[in-house]
């Protein structure tokens, strides 16, 4: 169904679902972890383990449901980045997310572009949103995915 880049984690714990105060969405990304429901690239993990601590470690003991790329994701996610030379896919992360989503034919779920109100940015052409749309690949946020999970809080 959708592959989760690092600022849904980062975001969707921040600001929009703190896990003191929406302990069940937690659990339900979990869930979609382990039963394929959402993918996380390696690279995401990552990025999570460089960025926030309490997000790195929520994700920790969740570390191997992170996947590795598969050879075509690979070549991908080069050719991607490639097509998005600086400035164009900021995160470390972000041409494995897209390459991932369009080769299993999911949407990717994310923050960037959007300001907190869901007015799109600026930048939203730079942004995630903006590059998926360019490739094809579709592109949701947190709460839309939340929704499409059976997630009622």
């Amino acid at each position: 169904m959708f592959v989760s880049d690092t600022s849904a984690f980062l975001n969707g714990w921040r600001y929009h679902y703190p896990p003191t105060t929406f302990p069940r969405v937690w659990d339900l990304l979990e869930e979609a972890l382990r039963d394929g429901r959402i993918i996380a690239p390696r690279a995401v993990y990552v990025e999570l383990s460089e960025k926030d601590d309490d997000v790195a470690a929520w994700a920790k003991p969740h570390r191997s449901l992170f996947v590795d790329p598969s050879e075509a994701v690979q070549k991908r996610s080069g050719e991607i980045l490639a097509m998005f030379p600086n400035p164009g896919i900021r995160n470390a992360g972000d041409p494995w997310v897209v390459a991932e989503a369009e080769i299993r034919g999911l949407a990717v779920v994310t923050y960037e572009g959007t300001t907190f109100s869901g007015v799109p940015t600026t930048r939203w052409h730079r942004s995630m949103p903006g590059i998926c749309q360019k490739i094809g690949v579709n592109c949701t946020t947190l709460p839309e995915a939340l929704g499409v999970l059976g997630g009622s809080f």
